[in-house]
């Protein structure tokens, strides 16, 4: 059965455990943007095609706070020494940031005309996943650009523009500033939570599979039956069954 998490974008159902497990793509040489796509496609449906970037980054952050319940660290390089500076990402800010409206339009001025954009969403960023940004960038402009015909735009107005699109969707790009602990050289990281977020449920899946096996293997139970244990029980199993199995616990028992 799905829950259900509540955020200030409207009650949305989050995957329990179980969930997690049957839905969760496993093949790691896909992109964590495809994965997490393909995540909630498989317990939202078709509508995540129309999440914006926003959206997306909040949803993933409101179930990772539900089924992983830590914060989520990331990394950072510092440009200066090239140190790996981890922080936190700043979880609770980022969902209570304003979801953007649904007929947002970004509008820039481009060659003297005024041109308007509405925000991109997932089905938009899908089709330009494999692009490089600059390219990727001018596509989606082209892809969301009310006006026609869509003048060539240059790189000062795609920046403009991708400003106007963070201005319409606070929570589609997340910003931290903080730093070097090498250097001191202060550094401004832009996070993207699907790579932290797919990081942490490829470590959440891997150890609720070995409960399974390891349960499933001395006892026989089902997958469901497993998964429908609290937590803490079948962990306790599977040190139960570490414990009968230790050679030391073998050796005593034949004497």
């Amino acid at each position: 059965m799905i829950a259900t998490v509540t955020t200030l974008l409207r009650p949305v159902p989050a995957p329990n455990e179980a969930d997690l497990v049957r839905l969760w793509p496993l093949s790691r040489l896909r992109p964590a943007g495809e994965r997490v796509v393909a995540l909630l496609l498989a317990v939202d449906g078709r509508i995540a095609l129309d999440y914006p970037l926003g959206t997306r980054n909040q949803r993933l952050l409101a179930v990772h706070q539900e089924l992983v319940r830590r914060p989520v660290e990331a990394h950072a390089l510092c440009p200066g020494c090239g140190t790996d500076n981890e922080f936190t990402l700043p979880v609770r800010e980022a969902t209570e940031l304003p979801p953007a409206e649904a007929d947002a339009v970004a509008r820039v001025v481009v060659a003297g005309v005024e041109l308007a954009f509405r925000l991109p969403v997932l089905a938009d960023l899908i089709t330009v996943a494999d692009r490089a940004p600059a390219d990727g960038l001018h596509d989606l402009a082209c892809c969301t650009c009310l006006d026609t015909p869509v003048p060539r735009l240059g790189a000062d107005d795609l920046g403009r523009l991708a400003d106007a699109w963070s201005a319409l969707d606070p929570a589609g790009s997340l910003r931290v500033v903080l730093s070097c602990a090498e250097c001191g050289r202060a550094i401004t990281a832009d996070a993207d939570p699907a790579d932290f977020v797919t990081r942490d449920f490829d470590v959440l899946v891997d150890g609720l599979m070995h409960e399974i096996d390891v349960i499933a293997g001395s006892y026989g139970w089902s997958e469901e039956t497993i998964l429908a244990l609290p937590g803490a029980r079948r962990r306790r199993y599977v040190r139960i069954i570490a414990e009968r199995s230790s050679p030391v616990r073998q050796q005593a028992g034949m004497r």
